[in-house]
């Protein structure tokens, strides 16, 4: 105890310093979020402090706040501070507000730790990206779906085992390859989007991004910025940038003297974003790159979740198979050439209603509608919004709302069909029953965002998801093992990702 007592107080200044920044870092952002947010409720505040509560019971706070509190604006607590929640009638409004007002892009940035994890490269070059996707790659959907519907075939075949008896197969981790060699052919090639140093990089960016995120939020706020010094998740993540700048930098520098000499370079996503690229005067390599990965992760994780997520629904029901094989073999026989075009693939209707009522009940987040408001808001009813505030929506306790979608806890692989095909009640009045498909978004169906930023990807993911479905229903047989084990879906804020574990058994069909 005598030797201990002089080093303590040596260290004293230290240690109280270190006492103080703690403290700090706890009591700081609550005091703004209560002086801030002082007039409206809050909601699961007997949590206050514990951001794990959050993390892992965040469907309950949602559900929560929308069965209570379903027409009030109203607040949660989360890591990041206290978020509002914003009731889907003042939706039509927000979205009309111009990004100076409520944007988009600083949310997404707060929400995914983007001060650490630089997932996205700034607002210049991320509405770059997004440019390139919404113009140039759904524009080209017809003309790339033949090239799509080979990488399909080829990918699958060569990624499942041979599957001559029922074989196990562990769909996440799989799909997740498959995902990304096929968007690869559209982003960055087919010669290219094979190479290990090209795959490695873009699959484990992926699946290292989504784990760094909670890893950090773990973190409190005023110390948050020391996570990328002790973290080795952050440490992953940099390595995967290194990695891919490395591969990307001989093809790039490939692309742009075969252009200046003229010669046909190839139409994918990285070269529409070269393009634009160099049109801004942007040539700085790591900028390039971290617009890659961009475009990579996001395409990559979403689609690789969603068609687990649906492979998952659909072996459960093997009656569900069995009716989505017969349409799309009827599809593709009325099909010019018998293959799977895009007016085929919009002709799959059952498989597409599948999609959504899997997409309904599995979410890839519980909230939608995120935008950082960067003035202060006064609406129409007189309800005001602080600047400085991360505002959402609820999306999953939406879709699971009796009054908007009858029996909403039963998958219904026929719900969207016949809203889409008959006369079937309408709960939601819409003017025009294509708004049930896959890729529409609604106030009432937010999975893909809603507004003018709604995910301009999704007409892309749609053709991948149907061609990799029908390669699957097609060529194999599918259902659970005995005894499956119960589901393990992962619920991390307000994210959510299928099972990661869950195995699916295959074989081939027999002729």
């Amino acid at each position: 105890m005598d030797a201990i007592l002089p080093l303590v107080a040596r260290h004293l200044p230290t240690l109280l310093f270190a006492g103080i920044v703690f403290f700090c870092s706890w009591a700081w952002p609550r005091l703004v979020s209560r002086f801030r947010y002082a007039k409206l409720p809050v909601l699961n505040k007997a949590y206050d402090g514990k951001p794990e509560h959050f993390m892992f019971h965040s469907a309950a706070i949602y559900q929560e706040g929308y069965q209570k509190l379903h027409d009030n604006v109203h607040r949660i607590v989360t890591p990041d501070g206290e978020h509002i929640v914003v009731p889907n009638r003042y939706l039509d409004e927000l979205r009309q507000r111009p990004d100076e007002e409520v944007d988009v892009l600083t949310a997404f940035m707060k929400a995914m730790e983007n001060d650490y994890i630089q997932l996205f490269p700034g607002h210049r070059n991320t509405h770059i990206v997004n440019s390139v996707v919404k113009k140039e790659l759904t524009r080209s959907l017809v003309k790339i779906n033949p090239m799509l519907s080979r990488a399909v075939d080829e990918t699958v075949a060569a990624e499942l085992p041979p599957c001559d008896d029922w074989t196990p197969v562990n769909i996440n981790r799989t799909l997740l390859r498959m995902v990304a060699i096929i968007s690869g052919h559209v982003f960055i090639g087919p010669d290219l989007c094979r190479r290990p140093e090209y795959l490695d990089a873009a699959v484990d960016f992926t699946t290292d991004i989504t784990m760094a995120v909670p890893v950090v939020k773990r973190w409190p706020l005023l110390v948050r910025p020391l996570a990328k010094y002790f973290e080795p998740q952050l440490a992953k993540v940099r390595a995967h940038r290194k990695r891919m700048r490395a591969f990307l930098a001989p093809v790039i520098e490939a692309r742009r003297a075969a252009k200046a000499r003229g010669e046909i370079i190839p139409e994918d996503t990285l070269q529409w974003m070269l393009d634009k690229t160099d049109a801004a005067g942007i040539t700085d390599l790591t900028e390039l790159t971290n617009m890659q990965l961009l475009l990579t992760m996001a395409a990559i994780h979403t689609t690789t979740l969603t068609t687990t997520f649906i492979v998952y629904d659909m072996v459960s029901r093997p009656d569900v198979v069995e009716a989505c094989r017969a349409e799309i073999q009827a599809v593709r026989a009325a099909s010019e050439g018998g293959v799977l075009t895009t007016q085929a693939l919009f002709n799959l209707k059952l498989v597409d209603s599948v999609m959504r009522e899997s997409q309904r009940m599995n979410p890839p987040f519980l909230d939608s509608f995120r935008r950082f408001t960067l003035k202060a808001l006064t609406l129409q009813d007189g309800t005001h919004i602080p600047a400085g505030c991360l505002i959402e929506a609820a999306n999953k306790a939406v879709l699971m709302d009796p009054q908007l979608y009858p029996d909403p806890e039963t998958f219904d692989p026929y719900r969207f069909v016949r809203l889409r095909t008959t006369d079937a009640p309408d709960p939601l009045q819409f003017k025009n029953r294509e708004q049930y498909q896959f890729v529409s978004v609604t106030k009432e169906n937010m999975s893909f965002g809603f507004g003018r930023h709604a995910c301009p990807g999704r007409f892309f993911a749609a053709n991948e998801i149907k061609l990799i479905l029908a390669q699957l229903l097609l060529n194999y047989d599918m259902k659970l093992p005995p005894a499956p084990a119960t589901r393990q879906d992962v619920v991390a804020g307000a994210g959510v990702a299928p099972d990661p574990t869950r195995e699916i058994l295959f074989r081939r069909v027999r002729s």
